[in-house]
């Protein structure tokens, strides 16, 4: 039996091109006071609004408890505000304060520019084509 090659796979080439677009993103958010997870958690929040904690730890994969404590820091921090859901009060909904509308601006053009250094030399339609790809693997691990 053949042995298992960590460099067949899609996922471990995922992982170390997640880990070299983390790092990336940790040197350019130095000075915006926010962290990587931070800003994950922000682009989820300004950009699927108004979504609530569980949403979002779902989204970033983690466990509630570990969302409610970044949440705090977040909220703390000005980043964004807890607010009742209209039709369930056990539900809270994450909405975006203005400095973080403010600071996601910048934010963006940082995460543009990474993009851009990330995809130097390949055509859109190669990218979107690995785009396509990812999400067909995603589904099929899912089912």
């Amino acid at each position: 039996m053949r042995q298992f090659d960590p460099y067949d796979s899609l996922g471990f080439h995922c992982n170390l091109t997640y880990k070299a677009f983390v790092n990336t993103l940790k040197k350019r958010l130095k000075g915006t006071g926010a962290s990587q997870v931070q800003y994950r958690a922000l682009a989820h929040i300004i950009t699927e609004e108004p979504i609530s904690q569980a949403e979002l730890a779902d989204r970033l994969f983690i466990t509630p408890a570990t969302a409610v404590r970044l949440i705090d820091r977040m909220e703390r921090d000005g980043w964004v505000v807890r607010e009742q859901d209209a039709s369930d009060g056990r539900i809270k909904r994450l909405v975006p304060t203005k400095k973080a509308a403010r600071e996601w601006k910048e934010m963006s053009q940082g995460a543009r520019a990474i993009l851009e250094k990330a995809y130097r030399g390949l055509e859109s339609s190669e990218i979107e084509t690995v785009k396509r790809i990812l999400e067909r693997v995603r589904q099929n691990l899912e089912t």
